[in-house]
């Protein structure tokens, strides 16, 4: 279902991102992907090619506006559609709202929210060139009303409900186009590696989520044929500060 797409990954240098860039390009899509290093483009581009998988890396700072419209204006160069986006880069910043200084305040903001809006504004065209294009917002449970339990500081927060927001409202217009948006809303969640992740032994909140489950939640909705959108993904489980039940919703 996914061969031969071509995605977009923010964020792909690293952690989840370049596991996100692995884990695509396995299933036959075209990967581009930004970074804010050079040595990190090229780990993801070696993981990929030595696979046999098509990636190409950009340089990109989600905070700095010339940086996004050069990022933008280098995908867009080849007239090739975007079939699928992900907003997956954000800056993490935790503790209280005096310990942090302005610089790391603005820094969050930018690169998890404005970044993510600009860019979306931005690859528009290369979306709207695919007859079944996907944006996918990696949230967390950090953008859910209410939810509190967590390290995270206030202004991260802050910039994950921004990007819920953004992300139901743009569902609601790009509907119209047959674009299809995404919210996933992950809790604490944890990587052990590229390879298939099997835990028989757990139970229900006794260890965080592996991230691998979050990949196959999105390679599910990326799978559904257009008729079917789902736009909002809510995982409950435990996280660092308690580890509680573990139950995966679709809504």
């Amino acid at each position: 279902m996914l061969r031969g797409k071509i995605a977009v990954i923010t964020g792909g240098g690293g952690g989840f991102g370049q596991a996100l860039c692995v884990w695509l390009a396995r299933e036959g899509v075209e990967v581009n992907f930004s970074a804010r290093r050079t040595e990190d483009i090229q780990k993801t581009c070696s993981i990929i090619t030595a696979e046999g998988g098509i990636a190409k890396g950009y340089i990109c700072d989600l905070t700095r506006s010339e940086s996004l419209s050069q990022f933008s204006s280098q995908l867009l160069t080849s007239g090739k559609p975007i079939d699928i986006l992900i907003l997956n880069a954000a800056q993490w910043l935790s503790g209280s709202l005096e310990e942090q200084p302005d610089t790391e305040i603005i820094s969050t903001i930018s690169s998890g929210l404005t970044g993510s809006i600009l860019l979306t504004q931005a690859l528009l065209p290369g979306l709207r060139r695919s007859d079944s294009a996907d944006i996918v917002s990696i949230i967390s449970t950090c953008g859910i009303p209410n939810f509190t339990n967590s390290i995270a500081h206030p202004v991260f927060f802050a910039s994950k409900h921004g990007l819920s927001g953004f992300t139901t409202k743009l569902s609601q217009q790009l509907s119209e186009e047959n674009i299809r948006v995404t919210g996933v809303y992950p809790p604490d969640f944890e990587l052990t590696g590229l390879d298939t992740f099997v835990d028989n032994q757990s139970r229900m909140g006794e260890r965080l989520m592996n991230g691998r489950s979050v990949w196959e939640t999105i390679r599910f909705v990326l799978a559904q044929p257009r008729s079917c959108h789902i736009s909002n993904i809510y995982f409950q489980g435990p996280t660092r500060e308690d580890a509680t039940g573990l139950i995966c919703s679709v809504h």
